[in-house]
């Protein structure tokens, strides 16, 4: 057993660990031609905020709730195709790239979701924010679960003269 606590290397975990090792989040698979009404449903029904959208086994888009949401705003018709509101072409991963791309790519891009291709397969699943936190919680619980809380690390009142 070490002597002192067991140091915490947050960029050697993320740059050593590949998607492949991670649970991906699997997601409805829809086709162009789909309705939003339908992406809608599919989404609800496996309570995930996204769908994948695949043509001819080939991943050629992405629809989240945030476009359904934002298209509802703007009053869509949503007995429209959803390959005219799918975010195309998306960003993705392969199972080879480590969770410090995925986090990059998330961090520059912007995305709550990545899809992750492997192969010849449409997309092997989703990558998302939870799925990365969760893995970091796992492999480093008493890291995470023994910090502070923001309000204890801030003085409140200033102590002295």
């Amino acid at each position: 057993m070490p002597d002192g606590p067991v140091e915490f290397d947050l960029r050697r975990l993320l740059q050593q660990t590949h998607v492949s090792e991670l649970t991906l989040t699997v997601v409805p698979l829809l086709s162009p031609d789909q309705t939003l009404e339908a992406a809608a449903a599919s989404m609800r029904e496996v309570s995930h905020g996204s769908a994948l959208v695949c043509d001819a086994d080939q991943l050629v888009g992405i629809i989240t709730e945030r476009d359904l949401l934002r298209l509802l705003a703007e009053g869509k018709d949503f007995d429209s195709p959803v390959s005219e509101s799918m975010t195309s072409p998306p960003q993705t991963l392969s199972t080879d790239d480590t969770l410090l791309d995925a986090v990059r790519l998330m961090d520059r891009g912007g995305y709550r979701r990545l899809p992750v291709v492997e192969g010849d397969a449409c997309a092997v699943g989703i990558v998302d924010v939870k799925t990365v936190m969760n893995y970091v919680v796992e492999h480093v619980p008493t890291t995470v679960y023994n910090q502070a809380s923001h309000a204890l690390l801030t003085v409140r009142h200033a102590e002295g003269a």
